[in-house]
This record gives C-alpha cells, structure tokens and sequence, in this order.
C-alpha cells in the first residue's frame, strides 16, 4: 500500500483531491507509527514538485503528529509511562513541565535516530499543551523532512544528483556512527 507508485498513482487518480489526500496519508502513517514517511515525501515529490511536494509533506506529518498526539492522550495516557526508559531525551519529556518540554520535543524531532511515533508517545503522556507540541513539531521536522525531500528527488533523478546522493548518505552514515560512539562513551 504504502509505495511510492502506489501513492503517486493515487494522488494522479484523485489529482483534484490530492492535498487531501496525501494530508491523509501522512496521517495514517504517523498513527501507525511504524511506516516509515519518506514513502510519501517521494510521492509528493514526484508529483508536486520539490518545494510544494516538501510543503506538504511538512504540514502532513505536522497535522499527522497532532491527530497521533491527540489520539494517544486519549487512549495511552495511563499504560505508557514505560516509554520514558527508552530513552533518555524520553524520560525528559514525560517529566518536563512547561515550555521546557517543547525545546525537548523539538530536539527530539531533530535526531534521527529516535522513532516519531516514541516522541509523540512521549509528548502525550507528558503535561505539555496542543500548542507547544505543534510548534515544536513543526520546527522540528524542518531538517528531516528536507532531508527526506532532498534524498527522495536525488533518487529520483539519480543519474543527475548521483554525487551529492552518495555524499549526502556517507554524512549519514558518518553522523549515525558518531551519535553512536558518543552514546557508547557516556556509559
């Protein structure tokens, strides 16, 4: 279901409804939590274009984090508080108070490595309100939904942006096995 083809054929199918839809599925995938989102950043990509496509991938899993923040303060308040051993930026946001939840929130969206879906988890369950939670969101996937943006339309016209797709995937290679390190060395 969740392929790029699939979703760019949808969006071409239904193209006066496109927005919509491509809103709609980020927000399937952020409520599951599992499916990674660059599937439909490739798709808007593809079809919208590099900076609409970026756009509305960007207000897609903002809306969809809200819709996952919401639905989780609903249904997991109670039985999630082991989320917080996770991690420990995790633990930081559960017992956060105030606006110092929404920078945390923000870092959180920023590190790669950590899922989304343990982030909105986390918010969730903390005191944090709407407002500093959509905010943060929204700054915070910034830099990962351009990254995505960027490596998706590399791949797309690989035979053009071959060169900065391979060096763009060795800095994350790099940053993955320094954050590591670094972790590593703390304990």
């Amino acid at each position: 279901m969740f392929s790029i083809e699939n979703i760019v054929s949808l969006l071409r199918e239904y193209s006066m409804y496109s927005i919509p839809i491509s809103l709609l599925i980020s927000t399937v995938i952020a409520l599951l939590g599992v499916v990674p989102s660059v599937f439909v950043t490739g798709a808007n990509i593809l079809f919208f274009g590099p900076l609409y496509g970026f756009l509305i991938s960007l207000l897609g899993e903002t809306i969809g984090g809200y819709i996952t923040f919401l639905v989780y303060r609903l249904g997991f308040k109670k039985g999630a508080e082991g989320i917080k051993h996770k991690h420990k930026l995790l633990k930081s946001i559960v017992e956060g108070e105030g606006k110092s939840v929404g920078f945390l929130i923000f870092e959180g969206r920023l590190i790669p490595f950590i899922p989304s879906g343990f982030v909105t988890l986390a918010a969730s369950i903390s005191n944090v309100n709407g407002f500093i939670f959509i905010t943060s969101t929204f700054l915070g996937k910034i830099p990962s939904i351009a990254l995505e943006a960027v490596v998706s339309y590399d791949l797309i016209n690989i035979d053009q942006n071959y060169a900065r797709l391979g060096f763009t995937l060795i800095a994350l290679v790099l940053l993955y096995l320094t954050l590591k390190k670094s972790k590593i060395n703390k304990k």
